[in-house]
């Protein structure tokens, strides 16, 4: 028996050479892996998770940080309305927005109500402008980035004559203001 593990050797020393080399190698990189990677990527995971968890909680606030932040939200609010002797200073504002978006005011009508819960005055606009569509299109987005509590409900554009670029745009906004003081 021991000579047939002799002659074996003697003529498969080669194989023999490839088989112990990637025995060898396979042994040193399961130790790699046990002893470096595996507490490294059992770290990451850990650090992952407590990302996680940090990103879940992230949007969590208790009640009263709420609340805080909520009544210091209402007052910023409460600076952007205007009372209402400051009413004509609103139309004003509104025929300077269509005058510098180079469009023509056709008409405008409101109809005020009061809501007496919040000490407000609601005044629901209808108002209609024509010009070209650039120059409508300017004055719509003029009126939302406007920094009082103006509130567009509804628009609508017609055109017409279709040869001629000239589009009426007919909006209904809300206007929202205080009682003075």
């Amino acid at each position: 028996m021991k000579q047939y593990l002799i002659e074996i050797i003697r003529q498969k020393w080669r194989l023999l050479i490839v088989i112990l080399t990637l025995l060898l190698f396979n042994t040193v990189l399961g130790y790699v892996v046990s002893a470096y990677q595996l507490p490294s990527v059992a770290d990451l995971q850990i650090k992952w998770n407590d990302l996680r968890r940090q990103e879940a909680n992230a949007g969590k606030v208790d009640a009263a940080t709420l609340f805080h932040q909520g009544t210091a939200d209402l007052e910023k609010l409460k600076a952007h309305i205007p009372e209402k002797r400051e009413f004509a200073k609103v139309l004003n504002d509104l025929y300077e927005t269509a005058a510098s978006s180079d469009v023509e005011i056709r008409s405008l009508s409101y109809t005020p109500t009061q809501i007496k819960e919040e000490a407000l005055y609601s005044y629901k606009l209808t108002l209609s402008v024509s010009g070209s569509y650039a120059a409508v299109k300017s004055c719509l987005s003029d009126l939302q980035n406007n920094q009082k509590l103006l509130v567009v409900d509804s628009v609508t554009f017609s055109n017409g004559d279709p040869f001629v670029e000239n589009v009426v745009m007919n909006l209904n906004i809300t206007v929202y203001l205080r009682e003075g003081v």
